[in-house]
């Protein structure tokens, strides 16, 4: 049986503004030829060692060997053989080439936690957006208002965008060179993963994946101890008039996605006493989700329960079981409107007093004793309907 391999061939990158390059797969299910292609909204200086990297995002570990029209540093080569676990041949090999590295880039969509995560940044915060085109078209009508470097790509046409979630990255690895950045995050939040609420979370040691290590970056979590609420907070006192337009371009009539932000917003502003704007939202005929089936819409039912009403969380998510609306009745939940320290543990230390100072402006304290106990029972509550670690 043959070894399932992909070959990126035929290379050429025009003007510093396009690559294009034939993705070739073999012995796999897809097997075939793939165009693939990357435009920049702007003249970027593009290195073998960053295409290479941006490359492997698309890899994964779903073949065994990776073949690259390429001459990247041997070791950048040796890193992705390393991520990928695939043999990986390339053109040639050079020497790396080092510069001292200053500043943070952010992968920005212009939706609520990217856009707090930008708020809470330094002033010279350099923007990446990627556009993937089809539904994700309302997003760059929205991005594109700000000053930010936007990579279009047809990679959602093809198979690799499969093999590895740093795909949503690649668009700042391959300004990492450019820039000369030596940070960077996603609006990624407390809720992204169940993992979240162990005591020990995984996200608490701050490791950087590793094509972005390749790329000369570190993971700099800004939102990571914030929940949906938290970025809600944070844009009422930033940017409450990005609010509505972020709505409006996050998701499609109908998502789940969208009624739910609307919802939060809807009860942050009451809770706070806010005058928040947000456009129409229909409300979905019936929940997308049944409790238990997806652990951040289970996780936030519990605040809108108790502060929206029991009635607003079952237009959220249906079958809410009675104990856990019982138990949300009791609880303050004020930890759901502050930072989990835990989570930014092993934060950068050199970026740490601005984050402290621009979470305390905004109101957003760290939870204290009573929000810690209460963590500790929502994550109790959640525990038998996903894989929530308790100890």
């Amino acid at each position: 049986m043959d070894r399932a391999s992909v070959r990126f061939g035929d290379l050429r990158v025009t003007d510093a503004t396009r690559i294009d390059v034939n993705c070739e797969l073999r012995g796999g299910p897809q097997d075939g030829s793939y165009p693939l292609w990357f435009e920049f909204s702007q003249p970027i200086g593009l290195t073998q060692d960053s295409i290479a990297i941006a490359l492997s995002t698309l890899c994964g570990r779903a073949f065994e060997r990776i073949e690259l029209d390429l001459s990247p540093s041997d070791e950048t080569a040796r890193a992705i053989e390393k991520f990928t676990l695939a043999e990986v041949k390339t053109s040639g090999r050079r020497a790396m080439q080092s510069s001292k590295r200053k500043g943070i880039l952010l992968s920005f969509s212009g939706g609520f936690d990217s856009l707090a995560a930008y708020s809470l940044m330094p002033r010279d915060t350099r923007l990446v957006s990627m556009d993937f085109g089809g539904r994700f078209g309302r997003e760059r009508e929205f991005f594109q208002h700000f000053d930010t470097l936007t990579v279009s790509t047809n990679l959602l046409e093809t198979p690799l965008k499969n093999n590895s979630w740093s795909f949503m990255g690649c668009g700042a690895i391959l300004a990492a060179a450019h820039s000369r950045a030596k940070y960077h995050t996603f609006g990624s939040i407390l809720e992204a993963s169940p993992d979240n609420l162990r005591q020990t979370p995984a996200a608490a040691a701050n490791k950087t994946f590793p094509p972005f290590h390749m790329a000369g970056l570190t993971n700099a979590p800004y939102v990571a101890g914030l929940t949906e609420v938290g970025t809600l907070i944070v844009l009422a006192h930033y940017h409450p008039d990005l609010i509505a337009p972020s709505l409006r371009s996050l998701a499609s009539p109908g998502e789940e996605k969208l009624y739910r932000k609307k919802v939060l917003a809807r009860v942050v502003s009451a809770r706070f006493g806010w005058d928040i704007t947000t456009p129409d939202v229909t409300k979905p005929s019936t929940p997308h989700f049944s409790f238990g089936q997806n652990f951040a819409l289970d996780f936030l039912s519990i605040y809108v329960a108790r502060h929206g009403g029991p009635d607003l969380a079952d237009e959220l998510v249906s079958g809410i079981p009675d104990h856990i609306l019982a138990s949300s009745s009791r609880l303050h939940l004020t930890f759901y409107e502050r930072a989990d320290t835990t989570l930014y543990l092993n934060f950068p230390a050199d970026l740490a007093a601005g984050l402290a100072r621009n979470l305390a402006s905004a109101g957003v304290r760290p939870y204290t004793e009573l929000d810690w106990v209460e963590f500790q029972q929502v994550r109790s509550l959640l525990a038998p309907y996903h894989p929530v670690v308790v100890t």
